[in-house]
This record gives C-alpha cells, structure tokens and sequence, in this order.
C-alpha cells in the first residue's frame, strides 16, 4: 500500500468518493453495498458482495462478484437474492443477477 507523505486536500478526494453517485444508479449501487449484510443473510453475505449495477436491454442488472470456487452454486440463489434486495426497497429494483468470479491479483 502506498502512503502519501503530503498533506492532500479533501476537495481532491471528494469527486473520488461521490463519482459512482453521478450514474443514474449509483445511490442504488451504494445504498445495496451499505445494506448488504442487512439484506442477505450471514451466509450467502460472507461469500459474495454486490460489485455493479448496470442497465442491459431496459433491465437492471445486478453484478454479484465472489471469491469463492462455487460460483455456480451460489448462482442457484440468485432469485432468492433478487428477492430480497426487491424486498428490502419494496420495489423491483433488480430485474437480473449476474454472477462473476472475483480475481486476485
């Protein structure tokens, strides 16, 4: 990790933080981010984390990101957790779930 030796000012680092604001469903994306662990349970919350939302043919979808090697399995959740994400905006926000292995560098 590298550490800056200067002072930097907070005016820079504010269009760093709000940017994913600025796209139509970013406060979407950061409210889902925020709340995950209130949306899902402890299990399926754990081991995947929602990465993007992006809209494909008039649909929302959910980019769900994992670590983890059973990405198929957790694939087989994806209406359960389509559901309860609608569930918590009492709302269909999420039309779609995609599922992507997340890769370390």
């Amino acid at each position: 990790m590298k550490y800056n030796k200067h002072p930097v000012r907070i005016s820079t680092l504010l269009p760093k933080v709000f940017k994913p604001l600025r796209k139509k469903h970013g406060g979407v994306l950061l409210e889902i981010k925020f709340n995950w662990e209130k949306i899902l349970d402890s299990e399926l919350s754990s081991i995947c984390f929602a990465n993007s939302l992006k809209k494909i043919n008039d649909k929302n979808v959910l980019i769900v990101t994992s670590d983890k090697n059973n990405i198929l399995e957790l694939s087989y959740s994806s209406d359960k957790i389509k559901e309860k994400i609608n569930n918590f905006f009492n709302s269909p926000i999420i039309d779609q779930i995609k599922f992507k292995k997340f890769l370390q560098n």
